[in-house]
């Protein structure tokens, strides 16, 4: 009843797809930065791809793969614009914040600021989730070969590998609620942002998961978009997340409402 609650609400028709509109803008600029960061660590592009094989569509990878190698232009001025590109999702997640927690805006400079700040946690996110996914299982190698003398045990290793999983969660959980925190243009108790940052978290691991499946072995959007068929599954993957976003965000800015108008009747 709650999600029904949420999901019919007017600011739904809208702040998702401005969202995922930015952030389909944002994509390649942010993928780029990444890629750049990457390679500071000489992180190779293969164990990338291995990292997100099993995780996205082929037909996504097809089109960020490219930017993420790609990061000759990202020098002087031109670093500067990227990340000025990319920040324009971040700061359409602030927009929708303050329209949801029924605050004003502060001002673009702030704004911009801040989108800067919460594009490096996004930054930040990506690239953990990247170590994890690539370098996971070899870490927990050397770790065990540093604890056994002997050949580790296959429970104790699978136990391992679960913890991964487990820790990577909690990790992406901590820093969506960074970004749920820092977005509002007015401070916010953060233990108000716990649910929304839980569903949302939840949220785009099952979708993706899903929509990875549904699109390798069901869809065929080639029939209808043609060549246009990978940005069109793009498009649709980001406008979902965006959806689930803006769900977690409303959730939260519920839970702060009610606890404000209690407050005022106190």
């Amino acid at each position: 009843r709650r999600l029904y609650k949420e999901i019919k609400k007017n600011e739904m028709r809208i702040l998702p797809g401005q969202i995922a509109y930015f952030i389909v803008l944002s994509i390649i600029p942010l993928v780029s930065l990444i890629g750049y960061i990457a390679s500071l660590f000489s992180i190779d592009v293969e164990y990338v791809v291995d990292a997100i094989n099993g995780s996205l569509p082929k037909q996504i990878i097809e089109i960020i793969l490219p930017a993420f190698s790609n990061t000759s232009l990202l020098t002087g001025i031109s670093f500067i614009i990227v990340f000025f590109i990319a920040s324009n999702g971040t700061s359409s997640i602030i927009v929708a914040s303050n329209i949801l927690f029924k605050l004003e805006d502060t001002g673009y400079i702030r704004r911009r600021i801040k989108a800067f700040l919460m594009l490096l946690i996004l930054v930040s996110l990506f690239l953990f989730m990247l170590i994890v996914l690539a370098f996971g299982d070899n870490l927990i190698e050397i770790v065990f070969k540093l604890i056994f003398t002997s050949s580790v045990p296959k429970a104790v290793y699978e136990m391992f590998l679960f913890a991964k999983w487990l820790v990577g969660l909690l990790i992406v959980f901590i820093l969506v609620k960074m970004i749920f925190t820092i977005a509002p243009d007015s401070p916010i108790p953060s233990k108000n942002m716990n649910k929304g940052a839980l569903f949302t978290t939840l949220s785009w691991l099952l979708i993706t998961s899903i929509y990875s499946i549904y699109v390798t072995n069901f869809a065929d959007y080639s029939l209808f978009y043609g060549s246009l068929a990978n940005i069109v599954i793009l498009m649709i993957w980001i406008y979902i997340l965006s959806y689930t976003l803006v769900i977690g965000i409303a959730i939260n800015s519920d839970d702060y409402l009610e606890d404000k108008k209690e407050i005022e009747v106190q």
